[in-house]
């Protein structure tokens, strides 16, 4: 979803996994990774520029740190959620290639451990102003246009 909406807008997308990518294995590499996209998003913020930040934003501090970006940098804040159907998602999860990425869960069985040990921090409020939600099981170029109405642009 958000490499289409960078398609469609032409907005820089900042995707909390590739930084990722490279933080992987060094102390404190979930945290440093954000830490550095939170940087970069605030550095095109100054620019002026919107930007399009792919993160599962699984803690509070995450809306938070984009909360106070927003109004830093007089900026719109939109999270999309995306959900799917258990079934879909399981059959997503189980589809994904072995070398996808170094980090990222393969699998339903990983997802439920990881879900179980996150203990429902993810589960927290997000603005009514700030929230849509998005069943990824629809046509991409529609959702791209709920998201394009949304933000009225």
């Amino acid at each position: 979803m958000a490499r289409a909406l960078a398609r469609r807008f032409g907005w820089p997308l900042l995707d909390k996994d590739d930084v990722k990518d490279h933080t992987l294995g060094l102390p404190g590499d979930n945290e440093l990774a954000y830490s550095i996209l939170w940087q970069v998003v605030a550095t095109q913020l100054a620019l002026g520029l919107s930007v399009i930040v792919d993160s599962p934003l699984s803690y509070p501090v995450g809306y938070d740190t984009a909360r106070e970006l927003a109004a830093n940098f007089d900026a719109r804040l939109l999270v999309v959620e995306t959900r799917l159907a258990e079934v879909e998602w399981r059959r997503r999860l189980d589809a994904r290639a072995p070398g996808e990425s170094a980090h990222k869960i393969r699998g339903w069985a990983a997802m439920q451990r990881q879900l179980q040990a996150y203990g429902g921090c993810w589960q927290y409020a997000i603005a009514p102003e700030h929230h849509l939600v998005l069943d990824t099981t629809h046509a991409e170029d529609f959702l791209v246009g709920v998201v394009q109405d949304r933000l009225a642009i």
